[in-house]
């Protein structure tokens, strides 16, 4: 038989392990090389470079709360070492961070659809910019953010590892909590905080000349005085945040940060 006489595959027979490989190849947003940093220690304060930049682990997790764009592992980091030294296990409850110590364990809330997961910071990560938090794929799975890739998350360090070793492993429903938000969430992108008003003014009005909108600039009252602050949205998907925040580090904004209200 001649290959152009050959029937064609049925997609919709590819076996669902393929499938979730390929998802997870296009969905994980931080690469896995380097998890397992050189730690140095000065004083008390320990601190690792990753592709020249330094990251500063926290010398405590207490009181830890965050938002921000949880990311997931691909499946093809399956069995590699993670920085705790265990190799990544996809149905495990675990995740990386950039700064909370190892063994920490953090609630992680899904701000769009009140889905929770428990997991234990067991790596390091992610090294893509404005991501808080690479979940493994049980977690992401939990709440509801295979598809999509990325997730606008809440994350709360725990006091202590309060789950059996059983909770290791997705095994029941995740809870749904009530949005702390009280409201769908909005993302913005901030630009910069400034003291002096005439200068937040003049680079509203430069960034609005190069299609940089919809802009806000709004006032906040801080110890010693007021500062000006800028940002850009409500900002609808993350590809499009995504965008934004490259387009303003070649313009000379490198620092942006990604506000979930």
């Amino acid at each position: 038989m001649h290959s152009s006489s050959r029937p064609k595959p049925d997609r919709s027979r590819w076996p669902e392990t393929l499938l979730l490989v390929l998802a997870g190849l296009l969905a994980s947003c931080a690469p896995f090389p380097n998890r397992s940093p050189v730690i140095q220690t000065t004083g008390s304060r320990q601190s690792y470079v990753i592709d020249g930049r330094r990251y500063h682990v926290l010398g405590s997790a207490e009181g830890y709360r965050k938002r921000g764009i949880a990311s997931w592992y691909g499946l093809h980091s399956v069995g590699l070492p993670t920085a705790s030294g265990l190799p990544y296990n996809p149905q495990s409850m675990t995740a990386a961070s950039k700064v909370l110590p190892l063994g920490t364990w953090v609630r992680v809330t899904n701000l769009v659809n009140g889905r929770q997961v428990i997991v234990r910071i067991d790596d390091r990560g992610p090294f893509v910019r404005h991501r808080i938090i690479d979940l493994s794929y049980a977690a992401a799975r939990q709440l509801n953010m295979i598809e999509h890739g990325t997730a606008l998350v809440e994350v709360r360090s725990l006091p202590h590892p309060i789950l059996p070793r059983s909770a290791a492993f997705a095994l029941a429903p995740p809870p749904l909590a009530p949005n702390p938000l009280g409201h769908p969430p909005r993302m913005y992108l901030q630009i910069g905080a400034y003291a002096q008003r005439s200068r937040a003014l003049a680079l509203e009005l430069r960034l609005m000349r190069l299609g940089i909108r919809p802009l806000r600039l709004f006032p906040i009252r801080r110890t010693g005085g007021i500062l000006y602050i800028l940002q850009v949205g409500p900002i609808a998907h993350v590809r499009e945040l995504d965008r934004l925040s490259g387009r303003l580090t070649h313009m000379g904004f490198p620092r942006t940060e990604v506000i979930i209200r």
